[in-house]
């Protein structure tokens, strides 16, 4: 028996990093073989379920609403799944590897683009 999985927290975890291009810089970082093998992985899951794929391409155009929706998907299949729910808690921990490094040249522009971000936090377990 694997060890107990916070399903919902990891499946937030690899929907927001889906969503917010994580994948992109984790497989920039890997070699490109990562992402291609997440999103594999997760259709593979999701097998004939049209509404959780179309969720998964919805969640990767960053859609309003997608990756609660993937969120919620994954974590339904990996309640089903131990081996899949030890899968999203390895990505979910990837997730949070890097940091975030934003560069800007500082002139007249760059505090009015300051204040239009948006931070996303996401809680992993332990933390």
């Amino acid at each position: 028996m694997g060890v107990a999985v916070d399903v919902v927290a990891a499946s937030e975890a690899v929907a927001g990093m889906l969503a917010s291009g994580g994948v992109k810089e984790l497989a920039e970082a890997a070699g490109g073989g990562l992402a291609a093998g997440i999103i594999t992985r997760i259709r593979k899951v999701f097998g004939s379920d049209a509404r959780s794929a179309d969720t998964l391409e919805r969640a990767q155009r960053d859609e309003p609403g997608a990756v609660a929706e993937l969120a919620s998907a994954l974590a339904w299949y990996a309640r089903r799944d131990q081996a899949f729910a030890d899968e999203l808690a390895s990505w979910a921990a990837q997730a949070g590897t890097g940091g975030v490094t934003q560069h800007i040249r500082a002139e007249r522009d760059a505090y009015a683009a300051g204040q239009n971000q948006t931070v996303i936090n996401y809680w992993r377990p332990g933390e």
